[in-house]
């Protein structure tokens, strides 16, 4: 993430859409991606590229599943629900900000659901296409 990071604050005031930004990181990492986790969860593949060819597919749907998810928690206002939701259950009260400055806070809580959801996806998924074929 720091990497798509670095790539938004150098192309996107360059008139670059955000989401263009992350399509285009996200298909260049689909194999980075998936070296890492053949590397460290999996064991390296007899036949690399088309197990990357398998796996392939369920980075681009967790890609579609965040997008859709990002839009819709922005859409309904999760992060602004969740932020009072969690001062209300600590006993802090907001401070009054200004709109410039609500518009810098970003999407963490929404973020961290479509990190959690996106991962559930693509970890299932995984396991299923990663696993040793029964020989019957």
């Amino acid at each position: 993430m720091t990497c798509y990071n670095l790539l938004i604050h150098a192309f996107e005031p360059m008139g670059h859409p955000a989401s263009k930004i992350y399509a285009i990181f996200y298909t260049v990492y689909i194999p980075v991606g998936h070296a890492l986790t053949s590397l460290c969860v999996f064991g390296w593949p007899e036949k690399y590229l088309p197990s990357l060819m398998a796996n392939a597919p369920i980075g681009l749907s967790a890609m579609a599943i965040g997008t859709a998810l990002t839009g819709f928690l922005s859409k309904v206002g999760f992060n602004a629900m969740a932020d009072e939701m969690i001062s209300s259950i600590i006993g802090t009260e907001k401070p009054v900000v200004d709109v410039e400055e609500k518009e810098e806070d970003g999407e963490f809580y929404s973020s961290l659901v479509v990190m959690v959801a996106t991962g559930v996806w693509c970890f299932v998924l995984s396991l299923y296409v990663n696993s040793e074929k029964k020989k019957t």
